[in-house]
């Protein structure tokens, strides 16, 4: 029973120290890759806050809302990055060759490789579904308070302040806080109709759950005139609608930011698509776009399939065999991201194969990589490339000896 029981839990004991050895890179790629995408973010930062005067905190908070869409693209690198490492490093310290030795065939390795993917795809799949779609929701909302934070400032007593759109607002006097107007006088225009308010007491008012900004007036008077036709009438309460797209448009104005079609939820993109064909502009890009919400969850199961052949293949050039040659990977699978969006978007191809093409691409050439290194057969494009690296590497110890 012990010699049945033992070949099963050295397997165990073999996928678990595969899988462990995954979960360190992958960390780090995460980090690596994050700090990469940011990294091109914080000009953005220093912009908005030099340029547009966005205080640091509604700047920081607009970026964290766009980390979900940008954690979509970089949690399938990180595990690219986490499979040709760690099993890179079991190649080259010829763990891989111990195994042979013994008996293990390398297909032991493929298990815990697959449920990292697994786990990977389906935590992207909850980012697309889930996480994307919040950070969308709360990307709106704080625009939203930037534009209740920029309006009240302007607000300022004894002065005719143009805060709104076709809006004129004069107080006697502001509250400190802009929200609170005695002895209120406002004129709005818009389209053929003129509208006068005098009220005693005004009040700057939001239901960002409603999606609603609004001015309420306390005992006035208000007159319209529309075309021919005016009207006066005396009120004790009145709400005063402010548009809540304008005052969106005038935060993403002011901070120089909108939201990407890549970094939108499923259910904005849909509704863009909507707003495309009422105003019958194209919607190929759109559904492209929305095509690789999808498509790139399944990113991480190809990268698996590929990584496998990639991180056992024998190399000269050392531990730094997988980090190079998954910036490699991702380069190629980056070309083929633009190419399928361009020729989909041009209506060269339909657009589901625009967003599907670079999978295809990569789990066909994992499937030709995997049958070489089951037959032990060699690649002609990776020895060109270990000997690049090599020949790199060669010549940077002989830099760095001579410098000595």
């Amino acid at each position: 029973d012990i010699l049945e029981i033992m070949p099963r839990v050295m397997r165990l004991i073999l996928q678990r120290y595969i899988f462990r050895e995954m979960m360190i890179p992958m960390g780090v790629g995460i980090g690596v890759f994050t700090f990469a995408f940011m990294m091109g973010k914080v000009f953005r930062i220093v912009d908005m806050m030099v340029e547009h005067g966005v205080p640091l905190s509604f700047a920081a908070r607009l970026f964290l809302c766009l980390t979900p869409s940008f954690l979509v693209f970089v949690t399938p690198m990180a595990f690219l990055l986490a499979v040709l490492i760690a099993l890179g490093r079991l190649s080259a310290d010829r763990e891989i060759l111990a195994m042979k030795a013994s008996g293990v065939g390398v297909g032991r390795v493929i298990p815990p490789v697959i449920l990292l993917a697994t786990i990977t795809s389906i935590f992207t799949a909850l980012l697309v579904l889930y996480g994307v779609p919040y950070g969308s929701k709360s990307f709106k909302k704080t625009l939203f308070e930037l534009a209740q934070a920029k309006i009240r400032p302007s607000l300022r007593e004894g002065v005719f302040n143009d805060a709104f759109p076709r809006m004129v607002i004069y107080a006697e006097k502001v509250s400190p806080e802009g929200d609170i107007m005695e002895n209120v006088m406002v004129y709005h225009e818009e389209g053929g109709r003129r509208e006068m308010i005098f009220a005693r007491r005004g009040y700057l008012l939001a239901e960002p759950e409603k999606r609603r900004i609004f001015l309420r007036f306390e005992r006035g008077t208000l007159h319209q005139e529309e075309g021919t036709a005016y009207s006066i009438m005396d009120f004790q309460l009145y709400d005063f609608n402010i548009s809540y797209e304008k005052q969106l448009l005038l935060a993403r104005h002011r901070t120089g930011m909108r939201l990407l079609e890549k970094e939108m939820s499923v259910a904005d993109l849909k509704e863009k698509i909507k707003d495309y064909i009422r105003r019958g502009k194209s919607i190929r890009p759109l559904l492209v776009e929305l095509h690789f919400k999808f498509a790139i969850p399944f990113a991480a199961l190809v990268f698996g399939l590929l990584g496998i052949p990639l991180g056992l293949y024998q190399t000269r050039s050392g531990k730094s065999w997988g980090f190079v040659l998954s910036i490699f990977v991702v380069l190629i699978y980056y070309v083929m991201y633009c190419l399928g969006k361009a020729m989909a978007a041009g209506g060269l191809i339909p657009p589901w194969s625009g967003a599907w093409l670079p999978n295809l691409f990569m789990a066909s050439l994992g499937g030709y990589l995997l049958l070489k290194a089951s037959r032990e057969s060699p690649v002609l494009a990776l020895e060109l490339l270990d000997r690049l690296m090599e020949g790199i590497r060669t010549v940077s110890k002989q830099i760095a000896s001579e410098r000595r």
